[in-house]
Formats: C-alpha cells, structure tokens, sequence
C-alpha cells in the first residue's frame, strides 16, 4: 500500500512539473486579459474636453529596478502614480503585441506584463520614454519576438487621451550596465524597449530605439 501511495505521489510530482509552465503562462495571460480589459473600460466613459482629459497630458516618472541596472539621472520630477497602475498600453503590429504597460519595473510588475523605467521620459513629450519586459520562452510571450523588429517598424503608445506612433531607429545589443540608452538626447521625443538577450542565460541587453512620428 505505501508503495502504491509513494508511486502516485511521484506520477502527481512528474504531472505538475510537466504542466507547471503551461499553468503559469495561461495564469499570465489572464492576468494581461485582465489589465487591457480594466484599461478600457476606465477610459470609455471619458470625456475628452474635460478637465480631467487636459489633466491627462502632464508628466509623470517611472521606475527600473528589474534588470540591476544603475539609475540614470531624473530628467523630470517624480510621479505621484500608484506602482502597478496601467499607465498605457504598447502595440507593435509587426510581432503581434498589445500589452499593458504598467507603472514601475519591479519584479512583481514584470512577472504579469510590460513596465516603465524610472527616471526616464514619457509618451509623447521629449525625453526617452523606456520600456522594460522579459522575454519568456514561449513564442509571442511579451517581448519574446523583439529582436525581429527592423528600422522603420512602427511602435505605439496609447495613454488613453493620446495614441502615439514612433518608428524604430536603432536596435543594439549592450552590457546591463550600459546606461546611456535610457538617457535623452534632449531634443527629441524618444522611446526605448529593453529586455534580456540572448533568450537563455541572458549576459546583455537588447534595446530598440525609436523615435516619435510627427503627424
């Protein structure tokens, strides 16, 4: 009898280590499901003339704390916004993502979805709004399919009062402690997508870069 449980025990172990990674993801993608529905609704009712919407367009700062990089110097004051409050969502057509992005990279943040950086800029005004997201080994899994974007590809932005539409300019491969990709240029409206590379043991980081499209 206690051969039998002890089979059982280890056929029910070898069953939830099989389906462990499956069970996690689709727990993932209820919660992004979840994040992108909760976006919406909040800004169906909205009036955009209101004073509400013009509040909408000040700037606020983010946080970076999942890849153990250094802080870069603020380039605007900090935000008074809740950490992980969706901030917008990110659409890349050319890899098929539509995600939330939410306020503050922590680890617990970067677990369900996409997130800021802090210290970095925002959609929409000059500075150089970053980014953060893993790359998980399932194909299209949040920024798994980033290293196919190409110069020209379009990335956007919707904060809910405003969608904005960048072009990819650059996509380089750094060491972590290669900070000066989350710095601004100072003239431009820029934004910056990070994540680990390569996809297994990762030693780098894999940054696109882009830069807003004046309509």
């Amino acid at each position: 009898m206690k051969i039998k449980i002890g089979s059982i025990l280890l056929i029910a172990a070898g069953l939830f280590l099989l389906f462990y990674p499956k069970l996690t993801e689709m727990l993932e993608n209820s919660q992004q499901l979840k994040l992108a529905q909760e976006w919406q609704s909040s800004f169906q009712n909205i009036d955009m003339h209101d004073d509400a919407a013009d509040s909408s367009k000040e700037t606020h700062q983010v946080r970076y704390d999942a890849f153990s990089v250094p802080q870069v110097k603020p380039l605007a004051a900090a935000a008074s916004a809740a950490e992980g409050k969706v901030e917008g969502m990110l659409e890349i057509d050319r890899i098929g993502l539509k995600l939330p992005i939410l306020y503050g990279a922590t680890k617990q943040n970067m677990k369900t979805t996409l997130a800021s950086i802090e210290n970095t800029g925002m959609p929409g005004k000059i500075g150089n709004y970053a980014i953060a997201g893993h790359r998980n080994r399932t194909y299209g899994r949040n920024f798994n399919r980033l290293d196919e974007l190409q110069t020209g590809d379009k990335i956007e932005v919707e904060t809910g009062s405003w969608r904005f539409e960048y072009t990819v300019t650059e996509k380089l491969i750094v060491k972590p402690e290669d900070v000066w990709v989350l710095e601004s240029d100072g003239k431009d409206e820029e934004i910056t997508l990070v994540t680990c590379h390569p996809m297994v043991n990762p030693t780098h980081r894999l940054i696109i870069k882009g830069k807003i499209i004046h309509q």
